[in-house]
């Protein structure tokens, strides 16, 4: 492990000195010159506030435009590729949703806003998105982490080089510590004053020393544990706050392995025996904890894996839900789980059945990279090609300007 500690010091903008203006009186034109200028500094206060408000106005409109039963986000920045990556809910109950390159839009229940970064945010790109314990939104980017205060976004730090990072998972913690992961950069933790990196050298049972270049997702369990999850074949990690426990699959599962450029793995081999010792698969999309305490990890190759605490184990024998790639998970409020996948769309089980849901049941992308449930119990799926799916527990609906790619 690597520990580095940076203290950053804030310092506050100083103001700007006021000036004193002298007027001098012109008894005969003074009403007449007084009322000029008023006229003239509406004028000029008016236009002001349009200038600085038209671009993002008329983005809200455009999001809300073209739909007579409900509004929909509208690219505005190009036609290349992208995607809806990510959501969230913030207290007040707005929804959040990063893409690609599109920077992220806030929904209210009846008009979508855009954010990009002629408002302020750090990049286009925005691959996480969480609500600290002070109100304010960060984003996590692919130059640093962002904030919204409500009003205006600002860099999270200070230091030039933290706003280069690409940031791809936070966290808070229980205690108010702010974790996140950072392309070929590990994790780090900001506890407020201090940030140290957690994690970016680390001894391989099969790799030898190797660089962390990727933390897809960080947890903190019901105990106070916080959970690292890697898609650079470094499996997963658990922190308690004094040492780190790696978690990768068995000696077994490199042995049966086939060359890193195929997709048929170990578990694809009849001779290869999965260990409950050992985790599935080196290469973990995301993670959960149910109602139960059970942490659930979505691979790469190998479908979902359960841990209780002592044993690992596979979940569901199913082609199609294990050899496509899961991408996120949830617990909705009635106790079933749901899960997205690469190629396959997605998945529900409620304890017996696994169910799959695709295009044919009005997904637009069967490629969903998230899945948000809101306080109301209803489930937001975002996509490949800028898709945003909406599901009510019986219909899925597009709140997106989807068009195929």
């Amino acid at each position: 492990m690597l520990f580095l500690n940076i203290i950053f010091k804030r310092t506050d903008q100083p103001l700007a000195n006021e000036t004193n203006q002298q007027m001098t009186n012109y008894y005969v034109c003074k009403p007449i010159y007084a009322l000029l200028m008023v006229v003239a500094f509406l004028f000029l206060t008016a236009c002001k506030g349009q200038s600085e408000s038209q671009s993002q106005t008329d983005r809200a409109n455009a999001t809300s435009a073209n739909s007579s039963e409900h509004p929909k986000m509208k690219r505005t920045l190009g036609n290349g590729y992208t995607q809806v990556g990510c959501g969230f809910q913030d207290r007040v109950g707005n929804l959040w949703f990063g893409t690609l390159n599109e920077g992220v839009y806030r929904y209210d229940g009846k008009t979508f806003t855009q954010f990009t970064v002629e408002d302020g945010l750090k990049d286009n790109a925005v691959n996480d998105i969480i609500e600290d314990k002070n109100g304010h939104i960060l984003l996590g980017t692919n130059a640093g982490i962002c904030r919204y205060d409500g009003q205006m976004f600002t860099p999270y730090f200070e230091a030039d080089t933290l706003n280069k990072l690409r940031i791809t998972t936070l966290l808070e913690a229980r205690d108010g510590s702010i974790w996140f992961g950072a392309m070929n950069r590990g994790v780090y933790r900001y506890d407020g004053t201090n940030l140290s990196t957690i994690l970016y050298k680390y001894e391989h049972v099969f790799f030898a020393e190797k660089l962390e270049k990727m933390i897809s997702d960080i947890l903190q369990d019901r105990n106070g544990n916080i959970w690292f999850s890697s898609f650079n074949r470094g499996g997963v990690w658990r922190y308690d706050g004094k040492a780190l426990s790696h978690f990768l699959p068995s000696p077994d599962y490199y042995q049966f392995s086939e060359d890193e450029s195929s997709n048929s793995y170990a578990a694809s081999d009849p001779q290869y025996v999965h260990s409950p010792d050992y985790i599935t698969d080196d290469m973990i999309q995301s993670m959960t904890e149910d109602k139960a305490g059970t942490i659930w990890f979505a691979t790469r190759r190998h479908g979902v894996c359960l841990y209780d605490g002592k044993t690992f184990t596979s979940f569901i024998d199913n082609e199609a839900f294990v050899s496509n790639g899961v991408v996120s998970m949830c617990e909705d409020k009635n106790g079933n789980m749901w899960f997205t996948t690469d190629k396959k769309g997605v998945f529900c089980y409620d304890g017996e059945n696994l169910k799959n849901y695709s295009t044919v049941d009005g997904l637009v992308n069967n490629s969903v990279r998230f899945i948000l449930e809101d306080k109301n119990g209803n489930l937001w799926f975002g996509t490949r090609g800028f898709g945003l799916n909406y599901y009510d527990g019986k219909t899925f609906v597009s709140f997106s300007d989807y068009k195929e790619e």
